[in-house]
């Protein structure tokens, strides 16, 4: 399965090509004098303003397309105070993809976790995705997230194309939050200024195909489309801009996947305890607006307005059928044997997740003689809603006798023997508990920044600002239980709530699954002539109802000062910040059988020195160096007095917050070398060592005989607040500070257009970049790995743009790496498998604002995985999405 075998050596290969190419494109360059020309960035960023010179005889030629957006995010790296990586835009203001996260995924030191097929949360040098820092237009945007501690910005909200540039800062300067460990990503909404033009717009439309097509049994299923807008303009003598955007795009797509819980060597050889197959229906709706309006009333003074909304709403109907790999088991060899009569266990679970995330800025800059004054409000808004339908079927242990075997990919099939039970009758599937659950947060934050330059001269200038947030976040959450009640309900019981069974054909195998509708099975619960079949539990009733239930207010007060100055060719820049983070919580405990409110929470200061040195030996070369310290804050829900509870077939999980939590801190040294021959043209090479102070770890204790798991309820004051009666297994997770860790790593990046070679072949460009990372964790003096970090990644793209086209081909790996760590048992260790896609883009100008485009994503089908006990053979999720194409057209006017 793995394509890093076949494609090993491929970033190496490139990057020796793109050294060979660079060096020969410089000599050519020198020989050819003044006919090969130079790139040209105007700093105003008018598309009209890039251009290819040329000898006078020849003219100039217009850059536009990706290759205009590749110039900028050139110059934008190149003129920044320290290391950055920058996505531009095209004349059209667009980015090269429709999603933010699919083009972070191809920068240096970046990576997307990846979750249903898109990526969402982004990693920057291997840091933990919750402990970096997302803003919009330099301010936090915070997160509408629950399940994933509340920190996490799920960037798949965001469409690219009302966005204006996104930049990855690795090397932060004092007038950033302190927030951001592995780095801070800043995306920047259009403003009505970023172009000269007095009226100017576009307009993309968007229609796709899914390589894995719902079935007509399936729950929904449409083919994918989007659309996208902007316009803007100038009035009142050009005094006034305004601008409005908007995009919009739904995708209906099937994931299919098998699961395999639970590992274990009980019987010689490693064995599942669970075996599962999924069967998701997933639909995603987003619709992002951006508007702003922007007032210069004279040269010296300007003030603006802004407002930024988006909306996601998504459904996962996941139709489930679960195998148990429990009775009888005798090896044959160590990859097949047979079994005794097993449970199947058929699920149902619709969630319908609406989230939303939105901010309003209103600010202005005035300008006196050397004096800069900036100011800003900002207002941000961000809520969830999720609610959950689960209906679990069992069947009594009948099924069987069966074989069993494992492929070369780690992955069990069970096959009955002949004159068994047919596992997938209805009738012999028992109603086992329908749940009903939802849960609800909001967080609001209002946000005062202050900012004062003063000029000193033309090479110097002193900052000093000033910043308040304060975060408010509340997090409802409630759960309804029904067991079977005096009447006996199976699967079978009404003719609605099947359509019959089939094989879930994924590409890691052929499984049985059956079609289960839980609409009718909605129905049929709620008509009161079916009340005897359920049963209320009225237990569990603290964890069902305040638990996971928190209130959380969290309130920053920050102060800096900086300095820049050169001193020949050396840029010199330097200060110190000062954060003071209050934390004050609530929650609920279980005291004598009754839920009762605690509060709790924490404060403290934190000193943030920085020192950065860029050294220029000559117009195209850039050496850097930065010392800096970075904070890394608890997620919210870790650090609430609560403890939310979950259980699924039988398996419970239990995660503990603890209030004690310091926020990490970290100490960065970064070395770096970049090269600029030209606009289209960078080499670079980048060394980091991060050294980290009270890190963060989540730890996981399991318990799997009756008395272990009552007791670990007890331990954290929940004796008697669960029925465990039908629980096999429970798992305690919870957050630490583990001591320190260290994470050192070597970024290199490269990309060049190939114009030194003969028409038609200088179109042809190829853009390279590979990190490597290192680390590890001390926990109680035992080293770990650090989690959440690949230790590789890599991605390289080839490039062709001429005239009227403009083609790419892209691919991006990631290594495997840890994302939960058992101290007590290294075989319960999870760790998500490696990935790397290939995807593919051609667009055809057919007039200068006209363009018609074909894309192609995830092409190669590559699954997302995962596996127990750091052995990859120890499968416990290949889950395939298929390959996407999209048609669609481009106007510009």
């Amino acid at each position: 399965m793995s394509q890093d075998s076949k494609l090993a050596a491929s970033p190496f290969l490139c990057a020796f090509a793109m050294a060979l190419s660079l060096g020969s494109s410089a000599a050519w360059a020198q020989q050819a004098g003044e006919s090969s020309g130079s790139a040209v960035v105007d700093a105003s960023g008018d598309a009209s303003a890039v251009a290819v010179e040329k000898d006078a005889d020849l003219g100039s030629t217009v850059v536009t397309g990706t290759a205009l957006a590749r110039s900028r995010a050139i110059a934008e790296k190149q003129d920044a105070l320290g290391v950055v990586d920058a996505l531009g835009v095209d004349e059209l203001g667009q980015l090269p993809d429709k999603n933010i996260g699919e083009s972070l995924n191809r920068m240096p030191g970046v990576s997307m976790l990846v979750e249903k097929g898109e990526g969402r949360y982004v990693q920057i040098r291997g840091i933990n995705p919750s402990l970096n820092n997302v803003t919009i237009n330099g301010v936090q945007m915070g997160s509408p997230e629950a399940e994933n501690g509340g920190r996490n910005a799920p960037l798949d909200i965001i469409s690219g194309g009302v966005l204006g540039g996104v930049q990855v800062i690795k090397t932060p300067t004092p007038d950033m939050d302190a927030q951001g460990i592995g780095g801070t990503v800043n995306v920047q909404t259009k403003m009505p200024f970023d172009r000269e033009d007095d009226f100017y717009g576009y307009a993309t439309a968007r229609y796709g195909f899914e390589d894995i097509s719902p079935r007509d049994e399936a729950y929904g299923g449409e083919d994918p489309y989007a659309l996208e807008a902007t316009a803007s303009g100038k009035l009142a003598d050009r005094r006034l801009g305004w601008l409005l955007g908007a995009s919009y795009s739904d995708r209906e797509y099937i994931a299919q996947g098998i699961y395999q819980d639970d590992w274990a060597d009980d019987y010689g050889v490693p064995l599942p305890v669970q075996v599962k197959n999924n069967y998701y229906v997933i639909g995603r709706e987003r619709l992002n607006v951006n508007g702003a309006l922007e007032l210069r009333p004279n040269d010296s003074s300007s003030y603006f307005v802004r407002g930024f909304y988006a909306t996601w709403d998504e459904f996962q109907h996941r139709n489930r059928y679960q195998e148990s790999l429990t009775e009888d088991v005798m090896p044959d060899s160590e990859t097949s044997g047979t079994s005794g009569g097993e449970r199947v266990s058929p699920n149902i679970r619709l969630e319908d997740i609406s989230k939303t995330l939105s901010s309003f800025a209103a600010g202005g800059e005035n300008r006196k003689g050397a004096y800069t004054l900036n100011y800003l409000v900002q207002s941000n808004h961000n809520e969830i809603d999720e609610p959950n339908d689960y209906w679990e079927f069992r069947s009594a242990k009948q099924f069987g006798p069966n074989h069993w075997g494992i492929n070369g990919d780690g992955i069990v099939t069970i096959t009955p023997d002949a004159g068994a039970p047919d596992r997938q009758d209805p009738d012999l599937i028992d109603f086992r508990r329908a749940r009903f659950y939802d849960l609800s947060a909001e967080e609001d934050t209002l946000i005062g920044q202050l900012d004062l330059r003063w000029d000193r001269d033309a090479l110097s200038y002193f900052k000093a600002g000033l910043k308040a947030s304060q975060t408010d976040r509340k997090l409802d959450a409630s759960e309804t239980r029904w067991n079977a009640g005096d009447q006996q309900l199976t699967l079978g019981t009404s003719p609605d709530f099947t359509n019959g069974a089939f094989t879930n054909d994924t590409d890691a195998g052929d499984v049985p699954n059956i079609w289960m509708d839980i609409a009718a099975m909605n129905r049929f619960f709620d008509d009161p002539a079916n009340a005897g079949y359920f049963e209320l539990n009225e237990g569990d009733t603290f964890t069902e109802e305040y638990s996971s239930d928190y209130d959380l207010t969290e309130t920053i007060l920050a102060g800096y000062v900086m300095g820049v100055t050169e001193i020949g060719r050396t840029q010199i820049i330097g200060g110190v910040r000062v954060e003071s983070t209050d934390v004050d919580s609530s929650g609920y405990l279980l005291d004598d059988g009754e839920a009762r409110s605690v509060d709790d929470g924490g404060d403290y200061i934190e000193w943030l020195p920085a020192l950065l040195l860029n050294y220029r030996p000559s117009e195209t070369v850039i050496l850097r160096a930065a010392i800096t310290r970075a904070l890394g804050r608890p997620d919210y829900d870790t650090i609430a007095p609560r403890a939310s509870y979950s259980e699924d077939t039988g398996f419970g999980e239990l995660s503990v917050g603890n209030p004690d939590l310091e926020a990490r801190k970290a100490w960065a040294y970064d070395l770096s070398a970049e090269w600029y021959p030209n606009a289209l043209t960078l080499l670079s090479a980048a060394v980091f060592y991060k050294d980290i102070e009270d890190e963060l770890v989540s730890l996981s204790e399991r318990y799997t005989t009756p008395e272990d798991i009552e007791a670990g309820f007890a331990a954290h004051g929940l004796g008697g607040a669960v029925d465990t009666s039908e629980l096999t297994e429970l798992t305690v997770d919870t957050t630490v500070n583990g001591g320190s860790s260290y994470l050192k790593g070597l970024e290199l990046n490269g990309q060049t257009q190939f114009d030194f070679l003969a028409s038609p072949f200088d179109g042809l460009g190829l853009a390279v970049n590979i990190t490597w990372l290192d680390g590890e964790t001390k926990i109680n003096g035992v080293k770990t790995p650090l989690q959440q970090q690949p230790k590789r990644s890599y991605s390289f793209t080839a490039f062709y743009q001429k005239r009227a086209f403009d083609a790419s081909v892209s691919y991006t790996y990631n290594d495997s790496y840890p994302t939960e760590l058992n101290l007590d048992d290294p075989n319960a260790n999870l760790d998500q498998g490696e990935f790397g896609r290939w995807d593919a883009k051609l667009s055809y100008a057919v007039t200068e604002q006209l363009k018609l485009f074909v894309e192609g994503v995830n092409l190669n089908n590559e699954p997302t995985s995962e596996f127990q006990g750091g052995r990859e053979r120890q499968a416990t999720e290949y889950e395939y999405v298929g390959r996407s194409v999209y048609l669609g057209v481009n106007l510009g006017f």
